[in-house]
């Protein structure tokens, strides 16, 4: 979507987006002046603004929190992508590692302190 829509879909005033564009919280595709916004850019944008305003998390804390978020999203993508490759690969194998993962405690179950 375009910068305009952008701006309305997500409730923010145009210095708002440019100053998170330059703190890296939002990274649209394109330059500035062709600027392109996705559904996650306004799921971001949300978030940014319940950190912020409803919670008073501070700047920092909305860095750290996008950067684990993030983190946490490209975990996902690998996972899968190792899942997809297991399932792709031979049956022995793939039997063999869902045995091996099966045996692993929750972590709920584990002790740090071992």
């Amino acid at each position: 979507m375009q910068y305009r829509e952008f701006l309305v879909r997500a409730h923010l005033e145009d210095n708002v987006v440019k100053e998170w564009v330059t703190a890296g919280w939002l990274i649209p595709a394109g330059d500035e002046g062709q600027a392109e916004f996705t559904e996650v850019d306004i799921a971001r944008a949300h978030l940014i603004t319940d950190l912020k305003g409803g919670i008073g998390v501070n700047d920092e804390g909305v860095s750290v929190v996008l950067h684990l978020l993030d983190q946490l999203h490209g975990l996902r993508r690998t996972l899968g992508d190792i899942l997809a490759a297991v399932h792709a690969g031979p049956d022995d194998l793939r039997e063999q590692l869902l045995s091996h993962l099966g045996n692993f405690p929750a972590q709920s179950d584990r002790n740090p302190d071992k």
